[in-house]
């Protein structure tokens, strides 16, 4: 091997280890996100799901159609930026192409989705009152929710949650004043299935350990090709929002440097010789090993235009480079 893909690799090597590395992370305290793991965050349940499938993703920047896999789930839980009629257009195709879109919201902007479906069906700006928690559902299973609206509409719809008979729509209980409201919803669509949620809450960290099992039978998707969290609609969730957090490198030593020289000379050595390595090593810097002033002052300046023509050659920046270089030395 040429000594300068040896210099060039340790160099690189190097500075991918002592140059702060960035990582690509989303912090937020925005309700009902997965990448909040507060207790008004959704973070449990999409850990849930991508344990399930881990083919389980966030979506943060807008999407389409054609971004969406085939036989997939999108959930929609509590958006507060309004859809476009242009975007609900394309979710009426993922729904068309039988895919599953799930809206989950009581006082934000799902009705939005809604409008431009032209569906009947509405989430309630009311919410809903019920004396009985915890919520019943079938097969003796029963889940919290923490701020209830109610589907109003009418329409060919299949009630999969109703609240108790001890309800009512905008004000407390009162007797001959009391009902049963639908909660969960589902709805063919298309080719595909929409299902509506009055209460994202049902979401939530805080009450996910009261939740968890209904979400985990309910929300059986194992057999998706892909399984969506629309974040692109959360105000607080956006590209902007992502951050860098910087890796400490204190321990970052010369002695580490020299160690991982040697290493790369053991891995080059074996797989090229280690006879002609150090025979071009020595030839390269026998002046700096003697230690005449001169000599590490020519040997400084063959290697600045060594270092150069790797540059030119391999096309690299240049500052980078050398503040790379400036760190080892």
């Amino acid at each position: 091997m040429r000594m300068e893909y040896f210099v060039l690799i340790t160099i690189l090597l190097v500075g991918f280890i002592i140059m702060p590395m960035a990582i690509p992370t989303i912090k937020t305290t925005q309700p009902y996100s997965v990448f909040n793991k507060n207790e008004e965050g959704c973070s449990s349940f999409f850990r849930l799901m991508y344990d399930t499938n881990d083919k389980t993703r966030p979506l943060i920047y807008p999407y389409n159609r054609g971004d969406l896999r085939e036989n997939s789930v999108l959930f929609i839980i509590s958006p507060d930026v309004e859809f476009t009629e242009e975007e609900v257009e394309n979710l009426k195709d993922y729904l068309s192409s039988g895919n599953v879109l799930i809206i989950a919201d009581n006082f934000n902007s799902g009705n939005s989705i809604l409008k431009y479906m032209n569906l009947s069906y509405r989430f309630s700006e009311k919410p809903l009152y019920d004396v009985i928690k915890p919520v019943e559902f079938y097969s003796n299973e029963y889940v919290i929710l923490e701020n209830p609206s109610t589907i109003v509409g009418k329409g060919n719809g299949n009630v999969i949650m109703y609240s108790s008979d001890s309800s009512n729509m905008g004000n407390y209980p009162r007797p001959m004043d009391e009902s049963r409201y639908p909660l969960i919803l589902e709805k063919n669509y298309g080719g595909g299935k929409i299902i509506l949620i009055s209460d994202p809450t049902l979401f939530k960290n805080k009450l996910f350990k009261y939740n968890r099992e209904f979400l985990k039978d309910y929300f059986n998707y194992s057999d998706k090709n892909a399984i969506y969290f629309d974040e692109y609609h959360h105000s607080d969730v956006n590209p902007q929002n992502i951050v860098t957090v910087t890796v400490n490198n204190r321990n970052i030593t010369p002695e580490f440097i020299s160690y991982l020289f040697t290493i790369v000379l053991i891995i080059i050595g074996v797989s090229k010789g280690m006879g002609v390595l150090f025979k071009n090593l020595i030839k390269k810097f026998e002046n700096v090993i003697i230690g005449n002033n001169n000599s590490k002052q020519d040997t400084n300046a063959h290697i600045k235009i060594f270092i150069d023509e790797i540059i030119e050659k391999y096309d690299l920046n240049k500052s980078i480079l050398y503040r790379i270089i400036n760190k080892i030395i």
